[in-house]
């Protein structure tokens, strides 16, 4: 599925050529990020909660303890807005009025919903694998009473759009003689050395999933 749809919500009106609205460039923006912002209101007041998230198909889930009011307010088909961004870089202008960053970021809007129980564990699952692939198929599996007392939600990925900035510092011409350097500084994550617990039971080497885990980018 590769259509996608603007609606007053979405529709990016401050540098509109930026705007991306096809559901599989969306879903890219969502794809290299792990971390969201989810902005609701409780009890007539604004709320916004960074939390991990997991993409599949046409939807974005959320977990997290059950007594969370934000896990709550979505599993009782609560509205709610989620913001995602990776900064790809700081662009240098000539001017500090164009000076700014590289970026792809999403905006969201949608109803919660509970995940099916039927399908409760698979997701808690996927969020295991999808933070850290491989370790899955390692960790014990959980118990009952931590079944219990995790929520698992999910939001569609349909009142959606994308804003996308790459290239150069875009400087008024008037500025392109001054003596000052203009350009893009990369900005990326990359991971560490892995740091074994202290508590690490002796002979229990690093796997490779971990030695090779790579940051989404």
């Amino acid at each position: 599925m590769t259509g996608g749809r603007s609606t007053p919500r979405t529709r990016i009106r401050r540098n509109a050529l930026r705007a991306v609205y096809r559901l599989d460039q969306i879903k890219a923006v969502l794809d290299a990020n792990r971390l969201c912002h989810v902005a609701y209101v409780d009890a007539g007041e604004p709320r916004i909660i960074p939390t991990l998230y997991m993409r599949r198909g046409d939807y974005l889930y959320l977990h997290g303890n059950r007594q969370a009011a934000l896990l709550h307010h979505l599993a009782q088909g609560g509205l709610a807005s989620i913001s995602v961004m990776s900064v790809d870089g700081v662009v240098v202008a000539r001017s500090g009025f164009h000076c700014s960053m590289n970026y792809r970021s999403v905006v969201l809007f949608g109803k919660g919903e509970a995940v099916d129980a039927a399908q409760h564990e698979e997701i808690l699952d996927g969020f295991v694998e999808t933070l850290i692939p491989g370790h899955g198929a390692v960790v014990r599996r959980p118990t009952p009473q931590e079944l219990n007392a995790t929520a698992a939600v999910r939001i569609a990925i349909d009142e959606a759009s994308a804003k996308i900035r790459t290239g150069d510092a875009i400087d008024d011409e008037s500025d392109l003689d001054a003596e000052v350097w203009a350009g893009v500084i990369p900005l990326t994550v990359r991971a560490g050395e892995p740091e074994p617990n202290a508590d690490l039971k002796d002979g229990i080497d690093v796997p490779d999933y971990i030695r090779g885990y790579q940051p989404l980018s």
